[in-house]
């Protein structure tokens, strides 16, 4: 017997020194004027937040407010943990979930795993210029990066992925910066960065309905792609079967 389901991925652990929490930072001068494209797209009934920098520029900080029009955002995924490495770059610092749930003790290992370590902000932090969070229309995301100022390999990319968000209907979901926080930051100060934002409609996986004929049982389904595998426990494979049959 096959067995068939939607992708999930999940974090991971990464160590930190902790002279790095100091946040010394190396600031690239890259150009005067710079754009960054911060976008939404469906990838397997997700609703993936993924930027762009245009020019190459190096960004520090994003702030920002995703919404959708139906239903709710109800969870978080995919996101890049701890400071950024040459063997792993992303925008793993979120600065209310370090100050609540990271705890630097003695050595030199940081748990980024810690229950709650995510990207979401406080809400109490700022009322008036927060989104309620999971479970609701909107959330307000924050994400910054660390690096080794001697290591430019560690330098997060100019293009990828920050976060994954799970959405309980198909619905557009849209993206700006939130400005109170900062929005999006570059990593030069003397950069003055454009900035755009694209939303697009994505369709969270769902059994849409089922049927018989001639003994032959159809399953329809809306969003994401069927993966197959001999056990329940897997390895699991991609069909590339996103037909919606």
């Amino acid at each position: 017997m096959a067995f068939l389901r939607h992708k999930r991925e999940s974090g991971v652990v990464f160590e930190v020194k902790r002279c790095l929490i100091l946040f010394g930072f190396l600031f690239l001068v890259v150009s005067t004027r710079a754009t960054v494209r911060v976008y939404v797209e469906d990838v397997n009934g997700l609703a993936w937040i993924k930027y762009e920098c245009t020019g190459g520029e190096t960004v520090r900080a994003f702030a920002l407010d995703v919404t959708v029009d139906e239903g709710r955002i109800v969870d978080i995924s995919d996101f890049f943990l701890g400071q950024s490495t040459a063997a792993a770059q992303g925008y793993g610092i979120f600065p209310a979930a370090f100050r609540d749930h990271i705890t630097i003790g003695p050595g030199t290992n940081v748990d980024w795993n810690a229950k709650g370590y995510t990207p979401l902000a406080v809400v109490a932090d700022n009322p008036s210029d927060t989104l309620p969070g999971l479970g609701s229309g909107g959330v307000t995301l924050e994400f910054g990066a660390l690096w080794d100022p001697a290591d430019p390999a560690a330098i997060p990319g100019p293009a990828g992925s920050l976060c994954a968000l799970h959405i309980s209907d198909g619905a557009t979901v849209s993206v700006k910066a939130n400005l109170s926080r900062g929005g999006v930051v570059a990593s030069n100060p003397d950069v003055i960065l454009a900035t755009e934002f694209s939303a697009a409609f994505v369709q969270p996986p769902e059994i849409t309905g089922m049927s018989v004929t001639n003994n032959v049982l159809t399953v329809a389904f809306a969003g994401g792609e069927l993966e197959t595998a001999p056990t329940i426990d897997g390895p699991w494979t991609g069909t590339a079967n996103s037909s919606g049959q």
